[in-house]
């Protein structure tokens, strides 16, 4: 019965807890590093972002600039006058000329042959 006249024990307040000094240094320590790495990665975030902005502006530059020049060149092709180009190049008929046989060229080779052979003839080698 004397279990009644026992102090009560003490219940540990869930709040508040207790912890080394060395625990809090580390801990300290650890929220410190966490503290730089997100000022860290929010510093590269905004370096991102104005770089990126940067960057759509230089694009859209270049695009103002290549339809520009784009319409340019189209003003300049109309102001030049329209050039029929032929069916077949050049280069193929000359080949054709050359290919197709001369008659009188053949004609002067045919009477530098006879010739020979009639001189061969009166010699007797042939």
């Amino acid at each position: 019965m004397r279990a009644k006249n026992l102090p009560a024990v003490e219940e540990e307040n869930p709040v508040y807890f207790r912890i080394g000094y060395y625990e809090s240094l580390e801990s300290k320590k650890q929220i410190l590093s966490s503290e730089m790495s997100f000022l860290n990665i929010i510093k590269i975030a905004r370096r991102y972002n104005s770089l990126r902005k940067e960057e759509l502006e230089i694009r859209g530059k270049i695009y103002k600039a290549v339809k520009e020049l784009d319409l340019a060149l189209r003003k300049t092709k109309t102001s030049f006058p329209f050039l029929k180009i032929p069916e077949t190049p050049k280069r193929v008929e000359i080949r054709k000329e050359i290919t197709a046989p001369r008659k009188d060229f053949d004609e002067s080779l045919e009477m530098e042959l006879r010739s020979i052979q009639e001189k061969l003839k009166s010699i007797g080698s042939y």
